[in-house]
Formats: structure tokens, sequence, C-alpha cells
């Protein structure tokens, strides 16, 4: 057994654990199957990771064992496909080649059905594996200042305006953990332009880029 799934396997055991023993989410809706998850993706040390705020769907099992390729569980993850294009552009990558994962492991079908201090339990989890990988950059999709924000210092925003709807669109860089340059962009379901999307991940890769340049 790898390094990688040794570490897989420890980490969900204690993700079971308190998820089980702790969870508030759990306790205030016994009768779901929502249950928890590590990652998506094979773990790869020293590679980029893209994450989101916690496991969506519903009624899905646990994860039980560690993925040894890409698999979508049935659901169709237009988030993926609708993401492929700006990973290969921007950071010169597959998404198939790096880490997913969420900032909280439990899943709830929307995280406003999250309680909040699940979030606190999940945290210390999610950075044992963002330490255990070591990631050269990190990126969010979606909005961090609600839950990541804390997490991440030098935290700073960028914008372009969006003409087609008339709206400015944000992105937001700095470093998670005190460690991993990190940035975000909107989610794929954000109604936004396309050339608004291509301007916001281009700013927010730049500025991962500085990041990266000055450690």
């Amino acid at each position: 057994m790898s390094e990688e799934e040794l570490f897989f396997n420890a980490l969900l055991e204690k993700t079971k654990k308190v998820f089980l023993e702790e969870s508030a989410t759990r306790k205030k809706y016994p009768n779901q199957n929502w249950n928890y998850a590590i990652c998506e993706t094979p773990i790869q040390k020293n590679t980029g990771l893209f994450f989101g705020i916690n496991w969506g769907g519903n009624n899905i099992n646990e994860q039980v064992s560690y993925p040894t390729k890409y698999r979508d569980y049935g659901r169709k993850w237009n988030f993926i496909a609708n993401s492929r294009r700006y990973f290969k552009e921007h950071f010169n990558a597959e998404i198939e080649d790096l880490n997913y994962s969420n900032l909280c492991f439990f899943r709830t079908p929307t995280s406003c059905k999250l309680v909040p201090s699940d979030f606190d339990l999940c945290v210390p989890l999610f950075k044992e594996y963002v330490d255990f990988i070591n990631p050269p950059w990190t990126l969010m999709l979606g909005d961090p200042k609600g839950r990541v924000k804390k997490h991440v210092i030098n935290f700073e925003q960028v914008s372009v305006y969006d003409d087609r709807n008339k709206k400015w669109v944000n992105g937001y860089t700095g470093i998670l953990f005190g460690m991993y340059p990190f940035g975000s962009v909107p989610h794929t379901r954000a109604h936004i332009s396309t050339t608004s999307r291509d301007q916001i991940w281009l700013k927010v890769k730049d500025q991962i880029d500085l990041i990266i340049n000055r450690k």
C-alpha cells in the first residue's frame, strides 16, 4: 500500500469518527443519507489543489476506499466540464492531474443545510489533507468570504467589470493556512459572461504567480 493510501485511510477513519460522534448536521438530520468524503482524485503530492465548500448530493453513501482514478459516482459534475478549459489555459493542467476536495468533508445537498459548527470540525481534517499534499497552489471555486477567508492571510480582492451583466465580478487571493498560495474564482454556476470569467481567472492566476515568486 502506498504512502498516499495509508494517509488517506487514516484520515478517512478520523473523518468517520468525527462525523459519527460530533457532527451536528448528522444529529439534526438523522434520517438523511448524506455522509462524508475526503477526495475525488488520487492524492498527488506537490501538485495543485482545487476545492469547494462542501460535498453536494443527496442519498450518497460514505466514501470507503481510496480513489484510484477520477470517478463521477454517477453524478454529472457539470462544474468539472465547465472548468476544464480554464484549468488548461491558466494552469496548464488537466483536472484529472490535480487534487480535488472540499473544505468540509461532510456532505449536504446544499451548503446552507450544513450546521456551521461542522466547518470547525472539518477544517483541521482538511488542513491535514492539504499539508500532506503540500500543493504549490490552491484554487477555490466559489466565494471564500464566508468560511475560507479566516484561514487565508494577505487576503486580497481582484475585480473585473462585466459589461453584459452590468456588475463587478470578484476573485480573491492570499495564502491558505499561512503556507499555500491561494486563489478563488466564481463558481461555474455564477451568472457572469464568458469574457468576465476569462478575465477574472487570468487576474487570479497572475496574483497566485506573484505570491509563488515571493516565497
